[in-house]
């Protein structure tokens, strides 16, 4: 084959080759940063679980706003939900079961991202006392 019907070869497959590049990379970070974020819940969730066995309450007021507050800010947790609910089980024994819900929100992507990973996360704790 002559050197003149190879010539943009290299162009035509980068530029075939690049946006499925980029998704794979966008897709990584996506996922990473969800990942993050469900581990962050999961800590906050506990702390909750943990201050109200402790506190011997099954507040979902203040339960909520300790896991807003470890959160922080910058979590990427958006629309939280928490509910916090006293049960008993069948050998008498009291425990707090804490649930909570959020929205992810990464900053990258947008929706054409969103099926990658879980557009919500749920975690739950529970604590003994």
């Amino acid at each position: 084959m002559s050197r003149r019907r190879q010539r943009g070869a290299v162009s035509v497959e980068f530029a075939l080759g690049l946006p499925v590049l980029v998704m794979i990379i966008l897709g990584g970070v996506h996922f990473g940063m969800v990942l993050k974020t469900r581990a962050q819940l999961g800590d906050a969730t506990n702390l909750a679980a943990r201050a109200a066995g402790i506190a011997r309450t099954a507040n979902a007021a203040q339960v909520k706003a300790t896991v807003q507050n470890r959160l922080g800010v910058a979590s990427g947790c958006t629309n939280l939900a928490v509910t916090a609910v006293s049960v008993q089980d069948a050998l008498g024994g009291r425990r707090i079961e804490v649930t909570s819900s959020c929205q992810v929100t990464t900053g990258i992507g947008g929706a054409l991202l969103g099926f990658l990973g879980a557009a919500e996360i749920s975690v739950r704790a529970s604590m003994p006392y």
